[in-house]
């Protein structure tokens, strides 16, 4: 059966390249991110396909290089109301934002078997090398966790938090990509409400909009015809192609559209009204 869609998606005008993936951009279609209302937000039950996407394009094309994981859980009683636990999660912040300089940071929700709710924080700050400094950071964050979440249980004091070092460049990038891409522990519990995001990160972690190359949909074909998901003639050419940026790079008629002096891109982006 075709894949083409209903309604009429707009040419091809042109491609944004990003540190991993490409954008494919359309006429009279913005850029994801660039919407001139926001989205009006439903009950959430679980991580939709479109945020999933968002997340996975976030983490493998942003500049901030993710030092440190922190993973936050809640003891045996805990609050089934979303809005709580973002206000544990803000606090959280707050506090990490005086403890680590305004680190750059990265944060995503999940849900344990037994309905709690447990949160992973990346940071680009690194732990320290030694032993014992390494130990006061533990303490700390642990110390505040547990005093944040009014918590009364000694256990959860002493493992209801978790800091890693991120050993690799990239480990980051593919830890989000993994968790945005399995659907289990995404399901919201019956009794938990008010959900809100699934995931955020601070304003320097979103990867600034790239410059316009002018390309045309059959020579994005022609650069994807060796890609191994290249989509066939009754499909659309997917509007993010994850991983495609070092193929783009690397096609010699990149260097044709160099030259964006008489081309007025972002006239053609947003569809006149005489249309």
């Amino acid at each position: 059966m075709p894949h083409m869609p209903t309604f009429d998606p707009g040419p091809v005008i042109g491609i944004r390249i990003y540190r991993r993936d490409v954008v494919v951009v359309r006429r009279g279609v913005m850029h994801p991110g660039r919407s001139p209302t926001p989205p009006q937000r439903g009950n959430i039950t679980m991580l939709s396909k479109k945020s999933r996407q968002r997340l996975a394009f976030v983490a493998n094309n942003t500049r901030v290089v993710f030092r440190t994981m922190i993973t936050l859980t809640y003891p045996g009683e805990y609050s089934s109301d979303g809005k709580v636990v973002k206000q544990h999660l803000n606090a959280f912040l707050v506090w990490c934002r005086r403890r680590f300089a305004s680190p750059s940071y990265l944060w995503f929700l999940e849900f344990q078997k037994r309905g709690a709710p447990h949160i992973h924080l990346l940071i680009d700050s690194p732990l320290p090398q030694e032993t014992d400094e390494r130990a006061v950071v533990y303490r700390e964050v642990s110390e505040r966790w547990y005093a944040i979440v009014g918590s009364r249980d000694i256990r959860h004091r002493n493992a209801g938090t978790r800091c890693e070092r991120i050993r690799k460049k990239d480990g980051a990038a593919r830890y989000c990509l993994k968790y945005a891409y399995k659907t289990r522990q995404k399901c919201v519990p019956e009794a938990y409400r008010n959900v809100g995001r699934f995931w955020g990160c601070s304003r320097d972690v979103t990867p600034a909009e790239t410059r316009i190359w002018p390309m045309d949909e059959l020579t994005v074909r022609s650069v994807l015809s060796d890609w191994e998901f290249c989509p066939s003639e009754d499909t659309l050419v997917y509007q993010t192609l994850f991983g495609c940026a070092k193929k783009f790079r690397s096609y010699s008629g990149i260097r044709v559209y160099a030259d964006l002096t008489n081309i007025d891109i972002d006239a053609m982006l947003v569809p006149s009204t005489s249309d």
